[in-house]
């Protein structure tokens, strides 16, 4: 929890005490549409609350469009801070509960992500929309990770490409 708070208050720019009452979860996701009310992605969706943009520790004026790479920290199903992600962000290791990324590789012991790098595979994964025999190398994947940081569920967006 204390590396996930120190990374979110880098992240967003926060004195770390603000970052520890607002963070529940941090999504790294991939939008989907933006109707000014919700913030949807494949598989999911979160309130888009009053949080503004920001990107590189400034708001960001542009509307968010169709996408666009957003790292969101997630209070009781609504968006308390909205990143959109530059270049220099660094995710890989990075201590996100959902995030959507492209497979490399895989084995039986981790997946090996675009830009997520590898990630353990928990026997006890749950598979939404596919299962392991649909995985090849591009596949679009949604990830999500308990508590503890062990993978969840794998949602395989598209299993017949």
């Amino acid at each position: 929890m204390e590396q996930r708070t120190k990374w979110c208050a880098w992240l967003c720019g926060l004195p770390l005490c603000a970052a520890q009452a607002v963070a529940d979860e941090l999504w790294l996701v991939e939008l989907e549409h933006d109707d000014g009310i919700h913030l949807q992605f494949q598989g999911a969706e979160v309130e888009r609350g009053s949080a503004p943009v920001w990107r590189q520790g400034e708001i960001w004026q542009q509307p968010l469009k169709p996408g666009d790479q957003l790292s969101l920290l997630v209070t009781d199903g609504v968006a308390t801070r909205i990143e959109l992600l530059a270049a220099r962000v660094p995710l890989a290791n990075q201590p996100w509960q959902r995030a959507q990324d492209r497979l490399q590789s895989f084995d039986t012991q981790q997946l090996t992500l675009a830009t997520l790098g590898p990630v353990p595979l928990n026997p006890q994964v749950r598979w939404v929309n596919g299962s392991a025999a649909d995985l090849h190398e591009g596949s679009a994947l949604v990830l999500t990770r308990d508590e503890q940081g062990r993978l969840s569920e794998i949602l395989v967006i598209n299993p017949e490409e």
